[in-house]
Order: structure tokens, then C-alpha cells, then sequence
């Protein structure tokens, strides 16, 4: 039997959840307690919970960094460690690992699965090291446009199609994807047929950016292939519950053909 899930996202900026108020024709950003945010959608029957630093690339980057600590990096990793105490939830982590030495960090913190996002598209020797590290924990992210990687570095190839790159990485020992599309993300409507083509590899396909309203979540999990989706600021914000969304998921599974 298909099966997708809706997973919550916790933005975290120097140590703080971000939970969002809508104000007439924009939002405000509120900063909030992580931990009890986690275990509202813990409560709520989140099988994952996907955590996202927005304090630019990792702390325990010292590739890049040369051991220097960023303020507002350092306080996300206490808190990721203080949400895996809390909460028995699966967590994902993503945002700025740019080294294994990286990714060890936050797997010893307690992060069942790492999202590597640019690193992924960019380093694939770092993607091949992380799978033989523990393959269960890798999800590649890929950012599309019209049906194009946005860029990869994988082979040597100005255009690519999604799905190629999703092979490669697959044949790399890749399991999970989290699949983006630049224009969903920018308020351009969802862009799925990328989407599909990924998962006819086999793959775990979840969808990320521009998952907004309901129906975005109808479409997503009545595409055949996708596993899931990401939902982060429609959720933070009240635009619909998590109650909502699963009935949501639901709906859209009926409609697979």
C-alpha cells in the first residue's frame, strides 16, 4: 500500500523556534521555545520532524571556518540536542553541513537523518562518505527548475534533469531525496512532474517549498512515488492544523492511480 507522510519543519535561528503570525498581506517571524514546538507536533503524531538552521553553514564546519564558531549555529546545535532529549520523534536536521566531520556532530546529538542540500549537489565525495557513515541517514536534497538541477556538480554536464542526478546518487548508495523546485518555493505554484520522475527510481521522494495550503498537500501525496512532504510555515502560522493536513494526505492517496 502507498504511503506519505506529512512532516513538520522547525525553522531554528540562535537557538529559537520561528512561529509565524500572519499580518494582513505579510507574516512576522516570532521566536519561540524549539523544544515545546516539537513536542506540540510530537503530540500531534508527527512520524519525523524536520529541523532547519537558518544561521548559515554549521558551526563544526571547520573546513571553511577554521574552527571559528558562529554565534547563532552554535546555540541550534544545544538546542537540536536539547529537542532529542525531548521528544521520542524522529528528527532530521538540515542547513549548512558542509563536512562529515559535520555530519558525525549532529548524528552523535541524537538526529536520526541528515537533509544535505547544496553540499549534496556539489560534493559528491562528501554524499559517498556520508553513505558509508550510515546510509539510513542521508536524504539528498535537489533544487529543480523546470525540470533542470538548478546546479550539480556530479558530472560534468551543464543540464541535467532531475532525475539523472537523482540516478547518480542513487547508484552513490542514496536511499531518500528531498526534492525543491525553485519557482514552488518562490510562490510559483508546485511543480510535481519532477517529483514523479524521481520516485519512478525506487526512491523516497519527499517534497519541500511551496507546500502552502491543503490542496498543495493533496497534490503532493496523490502523486504517485512521493512519499511525503515538508510543511513549515503554514503550519508555524496556524494557516491549517496537523489534524488537517493528515485528512489532507488522505485525500490525495485515494486519487493515486
Amino acid at each position: 500500500m502507498s504511503t506519505f507522510n506529512v512532516y513538520p519543519a522547525i525553522e531554528l535561528r540562535g537557538g529559537m523556534g520561528l512561529r509565524y503570525e500572519n499580518l494582513g498581506m505579510g507574516t512576522r517571524a516570532n521566536r519561540v521555545d524549539a523544544v515545546r514546538l516539537a513536542k506540540e507536533y510530537e503530540k500531534a503524531g508527527a512520524p519525523l520532524i524536520h529541523l532547519v538552521n537558518l544561521d548559515g553553514p554549521f558551526l563544526v564546519g571547520e573546513s571553511e571556518h577554521s574552527g571559528s564558531v558562529l554565534a547563532g549555529a552554535n546555540k541550534n546545535l544545544e538546542v537540536i540536542a536539547e529537542i532529542a532529549k525531548g521528544v521520542k520523534t524522529p528528527l532530521m536536521f538540515g542547513g549548512g553541513l558542509r563536512d562529515l566531520n559535520s555530519i558525525m556532530k549532529v548524528l552523535s546529538l541524537g538526529i536520526k537523518r541528515v537533509a544535505l542540500g547544496n553540499a549534496a549537489m556539489r560534493n559528491p565525495e562528501l554524499v559517498r562518505n556520508a553513505v558509508k557513515l550510515n546510509a539510513d541517514a542521508v536524504v539528498a536534497a535537489i533544487d529543480g527548475k523546470n525540470g533542470m538541477c538548478v546546479s550539480q556538480e556530479w558530472v560534468k554536464v551543464k543540464e541535467m534533469r532531475v532525475e539523472e542526478l537523482a540516478r547518480h546518487m542513487k547508484t552513490a548508495g542514496v536511499k531518500a531525496f528531498i526534492y525543491q523546485d525553485v519557482q514552488s518555493d518562490a510562490g510559483g505554484g508546485l511543480v510535481l512532474d519532477p517529483a514523479k520522475r524521481m520516485g519512478e527510481l525506487g526512491v523516497e521522494v519527499i517534497i519541500a517549498g511551496g507546500v502552502n495550503q491543503l490542496a498543495d498537500i493533496r497534490a503532493c501525496a496523490a502523486i504517485k512515488g512521493v512519499t511525503g512532504a515538508l510543511v513549515g510555515k503554514a503550519l508555524a502560522s496556524g494557516t491549517f492544523t496537523y489534524a488537517q493536513a493528515l485528512e489532507a494526505a488522505a485525500a490525495g492517496l485515494k486519487e493515486r492511480k
